[in-house]
């Protein structure tokens, strides 16, 4: 079993990390989930961990702080940064540690994905005794070119990067199709804000959506994500939404 620990103070960003970390690892996973380093720590002095996903704000004690801690203490866990700070001194005091992996929030699934799965490579190859070859040292030290990616388009006025972020993660977790007022509970957002959001979306192609009209009331929007099309599950006739 891969132990894991998530060290990461906001209880929705920990979840989310949690149900990525899960998709990726399946059922080889052990997985421990602390609030503050310093409780991560206490907890790895009993029972170590093989990986650890690491914010770097945070009360009481730092992530930057943890990483120094754990080398003071001669404990070698991997470490992947998941985190908003990108300055060069966070970046810096990551690499002097040796990290695996640094990911800027938001960061999608597919880049999480990668980090998982370049920890992987790493532990089956430096398990055991033996030599290895040029080839698998190569998969751990020279790093792919990175492929183009259009840059994000100009958010239009009133939209955080931030918040966009969150709300794209969240979508991947929740079954199609969905309504703005479901995407508004889970996000903890008001109806009107994801509103814009989902409007954003819809204008970049990211998601559809269809009238649903129903007996009693008013018709509503419905979405769900273009790269998981499928027959809508809404009842009654619908037409593009206006």
């Amino acid at each position: 079993m891969t132990q894991v620990m998530i060290v990461e103070d906001d209880p929705m960003v920990r979840e989310l990390n949690g149900q990525y970390l899960r998709r990726v690892l399946g059922a080889d996973l052990t997985l421990r989930e602390f609030g503050d380093a310093q409780s991560a720590l206490d907890a790895y002095q009993s029972q170590p961990a093989d990986l650890i996903l690491l914010d770097v704000y945070m009360p009481t004690l730092s992530g930057a702080e943890m990483l120094q801690e754990l080398t003071a203490r001669n404990w070698h866990p991997q470490v992947i940064m998941l985190t908003a700070a990108s300055d060069l001194g966070h970046v810096r005091e990551a690499l002097d540690y040796g990290v695996l992996d640094y990911l800027v929030k938001p960061f999608s699934f597919a880049r999480f994905q990668t980090a998982i799965q370049r920890f992987q490579t790493v532990q089956k190859m430096t398990s055991g005794d033996g030599s290895v070859s040029q080839t698998d040292l190569d998969q751990l030290f020279v790093a792919e070119t990175p492929t183009e990616t259009a840059p994000e388009p100009t958010l239009p006025k009133g939209l955080s990067a931030y918040t966009l972020g969150r709300i794209r993660q969240q979508l991947q977790e929740m079954a199609q199709p969905f309504s703005n007022q479901e995407v508004a509970k889970v996000v903890k957002l008001s109806r009107i804000s994801t509103k814009k959001y989902l409007d954003y979306l819809l204008a970049q192609g990211e998601v559809s959506g269809a009238v649903k009209y129903l007996k009693v009331g008013r018709p509503v929007t419905v979405y769900r994500l273009t790269d998981n099309e499928g027959p809508t599950q809404a009842e009654g006739p619908t037409q593009a939404p206006k």
